[in-house]
């Protein structure tokens, strides 16, 4: 039996295209805990930087892209679905209030509780809780803030500590819009 001149030449390109295909094929991206490649170093510079600001509760803080935030002081939470709770602790319940004195509509589609530290544990959080009953529902239903205008809802949390113990949380309104408070448990 006579082999073909093609048998053996669609094989070695095949192998060929399949070989430069996996050596030199796609965009280079860096790996997960890749912190020194040019790729990884770029990809981190392109990132926006969160502006992280010192605030007071109750006060307002006049963040990055024309947003004022207040937060109002930690009262105690009494819900009235106590299983909303989910966790033992110390209920907490605040207002917030997002102004946006821009020119173009403002998204809290981001708004989180980035981190809450208490002085007594750190390595405890608090959590955050949503019941309609009591009207804590988050991120209102639409979630732009038009310019000039401003928005309040209530958020609340429940927090494994004393009454009084010292904690700090930082909210974030955007990827680059974070203020940091300071209060007690009450």
């Amino acid at each position: 039996m006579q082999l073909k001149r093609w048998h053996f030449v669609a094989p070695s390109v095949l192998a060929s295209i399949v070989a430069i295909a996996f050596f030199t094929g796609g965009a280079r991206v860096p790996m997960d805990n890749d912190t020194t490649s040019v790729e990884a170093v770029a990809e981190k510079e392109s990132q926006p930087v969160a502006e992280e600001k010192e605030a007071s509760l109750g006060s307002p803080i006049q963040l990055a892209g024309s947003v004022t935030l207040t937060v109002s002081e930690l009262a105690e939470f009494k819900a009235k679905d106590p299983e909303a709770l989910g966790v033992e602790g110390r209920p907490q319940i605040m207002d917030i209030t997002v102004e946006n004195t821009g020119s173009a509509g403002f998204d809290l589609s981001s708004f989180i509780i980035l981190e809450t530290t208490l002085a007594s544990d750190t390595s405890i959080s608090c959590l955050d809780v949503f019941e309609t009953a009591s009207g804590v529902a988050g991120v209102p239903v639409d979630p732009i803030v038009q310019p000039g205008k401003s928005v309040t809802f209530k958020w609340a949390m429940v927090c494994p500590a004393p009454v009084g113990d010292e904690l700090t949380m930082t909210i974030s309104l955007s990827d680059t819009d974070q203020a940091t408070f300071k209060t007690k448990i009450k």
